[in-house]
C-alpha cells in the first residue's frame, strides 16, 4: 500500500510525539550532587559596624512593665531589699558625685518607675573576694572576712537579691582564677540555701602595667560567664579598649576606676540582665 505524503507526515508527527512522551514520563531523570539548588545566602548588613573596643554608645535602660514587685520578696522587710557587695566601683568610686554612681543610678531608676525597693550598699574599696566571704571562712595568707560587709551580713538583711561586683583586686593581689571562683561558689551556695537571688558582675578593665594581667581580665570574665551564665553580668568589653585598658570615654583619672559614663554602663548592663528584669518587672 502506498502512503501519500500527507499521511506519511502525520505518522512522523505522531511517532515523534509519543517518543518524547515516553522519554518524559517513563525514563528517570538523572541528577548529580552539583545539580542540587543551594539555600539562599543570608542577608547581611553592608552598613558600617562598630567594633566592640570602639563602642561608647549609651546602654538603653529597659521599660517598666508597670507591675508591682512580688510582695513575697519583702521577707519581713518594709520593702523588698537588694544588697550590694563589692569593691570600689560598687561603693561609687570614680563617680563625680554620689548620685552618678551605678548603685545610686539604680535607686533613681527604680524610684522613677515606682518600684518600691530598698537598696543596702555594703561595698567597700580595696575589697577582694576574701573580704566578703562568710564569717566562718579562714584561709592562710589571705584577708579575713569583713563581718559588717560580707555575704553573712548581706543575708542577714533578708534581701530578695544580692548583687556582687568585685572588679580587679583579686587579680591585682595575685590570687588565681580558681581560688576566686571557689570563693564565688561558696557564696553562691549560701545564697541558694537562703533562697536569695543573686548576680555576679564581671571584672572591668584596668590599666595594669603588664599585658598578662590585662589578659587575665578577659580569661576570668570568660570563666565567670561559663561558670554561671544565668547570673553573670558582662561589662568588660563595653568598658575596654582592645588591650583591656579602660576606654578613655569611661576612664577615671586613676587608671583603675570608671567615671560617670562608666557607672552608667554598669547600671545599664545590670538592668538589662534577664534575671534582674524578671525580678524587678521590666520588659
Amino acid at each position: 500500500m502506498k502512503l501519500s505524503a500527507s499521511r506519511l507526515s502525520i505518522l512522523l508527527i505522531a511517532f515523534t510525539f509519543f517518543g518524547c512522551k515516553e522519554q518524559l514520563f517513563d525514563s528517570p531523570i538523572e541528577t548529580s550532587p552539583s545539580a542540587v539548588i543551594p539555600d539562599p545566602e543570608p542577608v547581611t548588613s553592608t552598613g558600617p559596624s562598630v567594633k566592640w573596643y570602639e563602642d561608647v554608645s549609651e546602654v538603653p535602660l529597659p521599660e517598666s512593665n508597670n507591675r508591682p514587685i512580688d510582695p513575697s520578696f519583702k521577707k519581713g522587710n518594709a520593702n523588698p531589699t537588694i544588697v550590694i557587695l563589692g569593691s570600689a566601683t560598687a561603693e561609687g568610686v570614680g563617680a563625680s558625685i554620689k548620685s552618678k554612681s551605678w548603685a545610686e543610678l539604680m535607686k533613681s531608676k527604680l524610684k522613677k518607675d515606682n518600684k518600691k525597693v530598698s537598696i543596702i550598699n555594703l561595698a567597700k574599696r580595696k575589697s577582694t573576694s576574701y573580704h566578703i566571704m562568710p564569717n566562718s571562712s579562714k584561709t592562710a595568707n589571705r584577708p579575713v572576712p569583713q563581718k559588717d560587709r560580707n555575704i553573712t551580713k548581706a543575708i542577714e538583711k533578708k534581701p530578695f537579691l544580692v548583687i556582687i561586683q568585685l572588679t580587679t583586686n583579686d587579680i591585682n593581689n595575685g590570687y588565681s582564677d580558681d581560688e576566686t571562683l571557689r570563693n564565688y561558689e561558696t557564696m553562691r551556695q549560701m545564697l541558694v540555701k537562703a533562697n536569695v537571688n543573686y548576680l555576679f558582675v564581671g571584672p572591668q578593665p584596668r590599666n595594669f602595667s603588664t599585658k598578662s594581667q590585662r589578659n587575665r581580665l578577659l580569661t576570668f570574665n570568660e570563666k565567670l560567664l561559663k561558670w554561671d551564665p544565668d547570673h553573670a553580668v558582662d561589662v568588660l568589653k563595653k568598658l575596654s579598649q582592645q588591650d583591656f585598658k579602660i576606654k578613655k570615654a569611661y576612664a577615671f583619672t586613676d587608671g583603675r576606676n570608671i567615671n560617670d559614663k562608666g557607672h552608667a554602663v554598669v547600671n545599664g548592663n545590670v538592668f538589662n540582665a534577664p534575671l534582674f528584669k524578671h525580678l524587678l518587672g521590666y520588659k
